[in-house]
């Protein structure tokens, strides 16, 4: 797998929080295969961005992903979205990732709403968003690498 560490950036209220540094090295080879397969099958839409993709965790059945290039082989944009129903219908947006090859960055931007939709009682879903962003990037590197600079 290549090596390749990149800053991660939360953005809460227009406040940005440093999360620190990944290597994609640390990411399962498991879940950088699985990745690949779901960013792979989203891009091939026609309507990129608006097809989504659950995010493989149990105990995160309720989030999903959409997948919509900004700039080939570079940066790559998703919507992170809940699911209530668990239908498809009445997704409620917690945020936007934002990876980025060439600047060696992740920033996610949250909605003024995530928290309340990602904690409700005992369930936290947070976790699930930060292992989704490390898995994702790892995977858009393995998807890009023979263009890594």
């Amino acid at each position: 797998m290549t090596d390749f560490t990149y800053g991660v950036v939360m953005v809460e209220d227009d406040q940005p929080f440093d999360m620190g540094q990944v290597n994609t090295q640390d990411v399962p080879e498991e879940a950088v295969a699985t990745y690949i397969q779901i960013i792979e099958q989203l891009l091939k839409h026609d309507n990129q961005g608006k097809q989504y993709a659950g995010l493989g965790f149990e105990g995160a059945e309720k989030l999903a992903f959409s997948a919509l290039p900004v700039e080939e082989h570079d940066k790559i944009a998703t919507g992170l979205v809940y699911n209530p129903d668990n239908n498809g219908e009445n997704l409620v947006l917690v945020g936007r990732v934002f990876f980025s090859i060439k600047e060696r960055s992740v920033s996610f931007n949250m909605e003024t709403n995530a928290d309340d939709v990602l904690v409700q009682g005992d369930e936290d879903l947070r976790g699930f968003v930060q292992s989704f962003i490390v898995c994702f990037m790892a995977a858009w590197v393995e998807l890009n690498k023979a263009h890594l600079a």
